[in-house]
């Protein structure tokens, strides 16, 4: 009887070691969408924060030139008032990247909102190509292609299981390296453009 019991006990331990080793070759949730997302809004980050500073490079530009200030002072003021919001959208990317929960839906949100709003820009891309301007084109491709390929890639089973279930820590392993640096330029050439591009548009 003691033997049958022992013969038991060891199949029980057999089957739940091989349960663990079925679990732990089980792959890991491969989430899409994120370098793009983050390069998004660190790409926002960038364009607010280097509008400022476009005045100085393209004249008769800017968007406190109505209140006929001094340059140095226009630039100082509008820099200090864009940096709370680049502080914010640098922060939300550094979420998307490290998995906090919540900066999923938003992101999806934000870019659904920004595919929608793409369309406006076509009046405008389709004047200024008259006039040989073709800077809203820059526009019109971030919210027209990339803003719903990150809603849609981050809307998909996988990105929102990923989400769900990974560790900062992990997350942060998985996006380190040389991933954020590669982001980041991304980030920079793709939000100066846009800040050339709008503060151009908006001059007009």
């Amino acid at each position: 009887m003691k033997q049958t019991q022992q013969s038991r006990h060891g199949t029980s331990q057999n089957k739940v070691s091989e349960k663990d080793s079925v679990v732990s070759k089980q792959p890991d949730p491969q989430p899409q969408g994120i370098g793009m997302a983050v390069a998004f809004d660190w790409g926002l980050a960038v364009q607010i924060l280097v509008t400022p500073f476009l005045p100085l490079f393209l004249p008769n530009t800017g968007f406190f030139k109505a209140f006929k200030l001094s340059p140095a002072l226009t630039i100082a003021v509008s820099f200090l008032i864009s940096l709370p919001f680049v502080a914010l959208l640098a922060i939300f990317g550094e979420g998307i990247r490290r998995g906090w929960r919540w900066t999923r839906p938003v992101q999806i949100v934000i870019n659904s909102l920004g595919f929608l709003g793409g369309f406006a820009t076509l009046p405008g891309l389709w004047q200024g190509s008259k006039e040989g301007n073709y800077w809203s084109l820059v526009t019109a491709v971030i919210l027209l292609i990339f803003s719903p390929l990150i809603a849609w890639r981050l809307s998909r089973p996988v990105t929102k299981q990923w989400f769900a279930t990974v560790t900062s820590k992990d997350a942060r392993l998985r996006h380190g390296g040389s991933w954020p640096w590669l982001i980041l330029l991304w980030a920079i050439a793709g939000g100066v453009l846009q800040a050339i591009a709008s503060t151009i548009n908006s001059s007009r």
